[in-house]
């Protein structure tokens, strides 16, 4: 039995459990690695409960529990360099820790990406409020970010000057490393290319369209595939995602490209190096038939892959829409309107726990249920998970502050 060490769990363990289900399917050990205790570690065939800044002692502990491993993957941005370092250490396949290090800053990024002339919005590093406004001025609206965080934490649109002083002290505060880069907004739709390392080369699997929230934040509410933007912009999307990720030096595995569609063309925000997140994996083998989380897994194991395995079976549409949570609410109740699940039904799940305040609508943390559907096509799709999402009557008790 072949043992495949996972970096961090993948939490929530709703959104990450098709992944060890097909882990599980095709009978590998699997071994997690977390600081934290949490939901998801009870599937896993054996935990390893440890600090991730200190792997000298890891490499240690994992060599002293489960002998070397066949091979080691995350699913999280925030572990990729810890990861890549790891599987220095363990000689195992995985990307290369100083590619993981560029492609996990976001200020690296786009160093590279003007580095090799790829169209992306103006941006600039900050240090002050004060920065930031000077562009302000110069470009109108803004979007303030840390450099080194996901899921849209710490990202706040800036539409008026007064806004700035906060949008900064939010991307601070998130930042790990305390970087901040101020960008120009772009109007335009957002969409997702997702795309695989394979014989030597970059390949497109799908293309996702995405919904955002229109406040000051950027949290993903929802996602359809396929796209349903004209077949020439696609293809220029495509070309520019395959470009994005050979500038990165990216050679390993798979990739979760931001593009922004805007007046000029597609603009390219950022690279993630690893699998999407928020069942985009889950959509694409609905609608494909390619299941990527097998793929990744094989390719972290050096199991070979045949052109079949990432070939389209069939074509149709599929969806996920997430509710938001309400600020200062507590989920005291949830029941859908459903008496039958539809066969465009694939899944309906709350994920709050009750009685306990909801978090903010900051980042993708701040979601409550979601529903995962198909269709004949992306946008059929996404109008049956809007239906099915409000179909769930959702309960709340306003938040109680305490007097002093």
């Amino acid at each position: 039995m072949k043992t495949l060490l996972v970096i961090k769990s993948g939490y929530p363990l709703p959104l990450r459990m098709p992944a060890y289900r097909e882990f599980f399917r095709l009978g590998w050990r699997i071994v997690v690695v977390d600081k934290l205790q949490n939901q998801s570690l009870r599937f896993a065939d054996q935990v390893i409960i440890h600090d991730l800044e200190d792997l000298e002692d890891l490499h240690k502990i994992i060599l002293s529990k489960i002998g070397k491993p066949n091979g080691i993957l995350t699913f999280n941005d925030s572990s990729l360099v810890q990861t890549a370092k790891l599987a220095e250490l363990l000689e195992l396949n995985f990307l290369n820790k100083d590619v993981a290090r560029v492609a996990t800053n976001k200020l690296l990024q786009k160093k590279c990406f003007e580095s090799f002339n790829l169209p992306t919005p103006q941006w600039k590093e900050i240090c002050s409020p004060e920065e930031a406004n000077n562009f302000f001025k110069d470009w109108g609206s803004l979007v303030i970010k840390p450099v080194d965080r996901s899921a849209s934490a710490g990202v706040s649109k800036v539409k008026n000057p007064v806004e700035i002083k906060q949008a900064f002290k939010n991307a601070l505060n998130e930042s790990i490393i305390g970087t901040i880069i101020v960008e120009e907004y772009i109007e335009g739709p957002e969409i997702s290319v997702e795309t695989i390392f394979f014989n030597g080369e970059h390949r497109v699997i799908s293309i996702t369209d995405k919904i955002t929230t229109t406040s000051n934040t950027f949290v993903e509410i929802g996602h359809s595939t396929p796209s349903r933007y004209s077949r020439e912009l696609l293809e220029s999307v495509k070309e520019l995602a395959i470009k994005a990720c050979s500038a990165l030096n990216i050679n390993y595995g798979a990739c979760h490209t931001e593009i922004k569609l805007s007046k000029k063309g597609p603009l390219i925000i950022e690279v993630n190096p690893r699998l999407a997140g928020d069942c985009i994996i889950d959509l694409i083998d609905l609608s494909l038939g390619i299941n990527l989380y097998r793929y990744y897994g094989k390719t972290a194991l050096g199991e070979s892959i045949s052109i079949e395995e990432i070939t389209p079976k069939f074509y149709k549409g599929a969806a996920i829409k997430f509710q938001p949570s309400k600020k200062d609410g507590i989920l005291i109740g949830a029941k859908t309107s459903l008496k039958c699940s539809p066969d465009w039904l694939e899944e309906l799940s709350v994920i709050q726990e009750m009685n306990v305040v909801m978090p903010d609508l900051g980042s993708n943390a701040g979601r409550i249920a979601y529903a995962i559907t198909t269709g004949k096509n992306g946008e059929e799709a996404l109008t049956n998970a809007e239906t099915a999402l409000s179909s769930i009557s959702f309960s709340y008790s306003e938040r109680k502050v305490p007097s002093h």
